[in-house]
């Protein structure tokens, strides 16, 4: 349930079993927003319940919009936990400026429940654009994508910048058109569709196509969702990356022109689907390079996931993560293994 609800402080306290539907929908009430984004990955992921607010801070599940607006840490203002010891504590609060202490809520959104069970958690919402406009342009090639999101940044309030390749627009068609590939620009604001209009002209890209808020929308609710990936088999992968680094990695990993792949994040971060039976691990990851990581957030049931779902640590990284683990769950009973094997 809701505890505290400050809608001209920006700011929303809530128990972490709270269903995130009932919590946006209290925001859409007052015309408020997570500015993250939130994913709901329920389909994809092919599970059912409702997602709720302490799911979502531990998942570290951010949208299209990340890029801009931060992640689910940026947002988390403070908490209220059971540690692996047994002990309730609480990190950060409604007002920042008035907190001290190590700023926990960093340490907990991603730990996917293996540090502290959250009990409470306060979160900043946003305000919601009264307008979203998206200038689609259609047959990008991938080595051009970096500039476009680059030119387009420079137009106005960029709030999405994804690449869409042929194998990710199955389910799309009716709102971007019969293309081979596609990128979508987003802006949001009082002024949307006019910077949509002058991105187009700035870019000069041939039969574009501007969207107007109902149907932005409906096509960056399947984006954040990432309705395209629904129902591909083999394996999932999630890859961060620097965005400017895009086309090298899809070069470094040989993807198929024609596989199902969705560049989010302005090219920060892909998700894609391999063929059934097909393993790319070893090139994945050295393609990723020392400043991405690539995540398998689903797998090929004839494909051994131990020791190769989440990036490897280096070994001083491991141990900072080890000595962490053991301050708050000294016994290992939260979540053993569902991070690193060995903690």
């Amino acid at each position: 349930g809701i505890v505290d609800y400050y809608p001209t402080e920006l700011v929303i306290t809530a128990l972490a079993g709270t269903p995130l539907h009932e919590v946006q929908a209290l925001l859409a009430a007052q015309s408020q927003q997570f500015a993250f984004e939130p994913r709901d990955l329920r389909a994809l992921l092919g599970v059912t319940g409702a997602e709720t607010l302490g799911g979502l801070i531990c998942a570290n599940l951010s949208g299209p919009r990340r890029f801009v607006a931060g992640a689910v840490r940026d947002h988390l203002l403070g908490f209220r936990a059971v540690s692996g010891r047994g002990e309730i504590f609480k990190s950060g609060g409604r007002v920042v400026k008035n907190v001290t202490g190590y700023d926990l809520s960093k340490l907990v959104v991603g730990s996917f429940g293996t540090l502290a069970i959250l009990s409470e958690v306060t979160l900043r919402v946003t305000p919601r654009p009264a307008e979203t406009g998206t200038l689609i342009v259609p047959d990008v090639e991938i080595d051009g994508v970096a500039a476009m999101f680059e030119a387009a940044s420079q137009v106005g309030p960029l709030t999405g910048g994804t690449y869409l390749a042929s194998g990710a627009l199955t389910g799309l068609r009716h709102l971007v058109g019969n293309v081979r590939t596609a990128v979508a620009l987003r802006f949001e604001g009082d002024t949307a569709l006019a910077a949509a209009q002058v991105a187009h002209e700035r870019i000069g890209a041939a039969d574009p196509l501007i969207l107007e808020t109902d149907t932005s929308l409906e096509l960056w609710a399947a984006i954040r969702d990432l309705v395209p990936l629904i129902g591909i088999s083999g394996n999932l992968w999630r890859v961060s990356l620097r965005r400017t680094a895009l086309s090298p990695f899809i070069d470094g990993i040989e993807l198929p022109d024609a596989a199902p792949m969705i560049a989010d994040w302005a090219g920060g971060q892909i998700w894609f689907g391999e063929s059934r039976g097909v393993d790319v691990r070893a090139r994945l990851r050295a393609a990723a390079g020392q400043d991405g990581h690539a995540t398998l957030i689903r797998a090929d049931e004839r494909m051994p996931t131990v020791n190769s779902v989440f990036q490897p640590q280096s070994p001083a990284i491991a141990a900072l993560s080890q000595r962490i683990k053991q301050h708050f769950d000294p016994k290992g009973i939260l979540n053993r293994g569902r991070l690193y094997a060995e903690y």
